[in-house]
């Protein structure tokens, strides 16, 4: 009779267990974060307008150590801290990608900027290939990004630049400040790369660029 009861009462606390465990009871929650299009619309202001200036994004390029659901912070030159319950709640390089389109939309004033590959295939006047080398917080508490980037017109001209920059110091326990000072970065990238590009293309012009359909990257 007893050998009943404690085995009754070892199946009641297993199945208790096993309950607080799906329930998520006594652990941290885990919240998931998104980065944001920080960039506002741009106006004319006498200068010449954008909006027909097309621009592809090819894939967004990360390091491996980024390429995982956990956000990074850099805790010395060979030491990460992934937090555990802090996720991103896309891949991070389709959520960069993700933004850049949305940034890169507002700063040209244009709403013909897309990412590759595309379901359809268009033409372009711009290629754009960006590889981040950084993205995630320094041990000074600050965001920083250090990416390089290619823009290549469709008749071969290319212009390339090394982006390196450090965002204003967040408290490294508010994930959702951390999370903005990256989205900032990442306006500034965007805002860098759209000063390179002409305000407008010429109609002559993009008959020119657009021959051939879209063209690869070069290494």
């Amino acid at each position: 009779m007893k050998y009943r009861y404690l085995m009754a009462m070892i199946c009641w606390l297993g199945l208790s267990g096993c309950g607080a465990v799906i329930k998520g009871e006594g652990s941290s929650a885990t919240h998931y974060y998104l980065l944001t299009a920080t960039a506002t619309k741009t106006t004319s202001d006498g200068a010449l307008p954008r909006n027909r200036v097309r621009l592809a994004l090819e894939p967004v390029e990360i390091p491996n150590y980024l390429s995982r659901p956990q956000i990074a912070y850099r805790q010395g030159g060979n030491r990460l801290l992934l937090e555990e319950f802090d996720l991103w709640a896309e891949d991070l390089d389709q959520g960069l990608a993700r933004v850049m389109v949305e940034n890169l939309s507002r700063l040209t004033g244009s709403d013909q900027v897309w990412r590759l590959p595309a379901h359809q295939p268009k033409r372009a006047d711009y290629r754009l290939w960006v590889q981040f080398v950084r993205f995630e917080m320094d041990t000074d508490g600050r965001a920083a990004l250090t990416a390089r980037w290619r823009l290549r017109t469709q008749d071969g001209r290319e212009t390339e630049n090394v982006a390196d920059m450090l965002g204003d110091r967040v408290d490294i326990q508010n994930t959702e400040s951390y999370i903005a000072a990256l989205s900032h970065l990442l306006e500034s990238l965007c805002r860098q790369i759209a000063e390179k590009m002409p305000p407008t293309v010429l109609a002559s012009e993009r008959s020119e660029f657009g021959k051939g359909g879209g063209g690869t990257r070069s290494q």
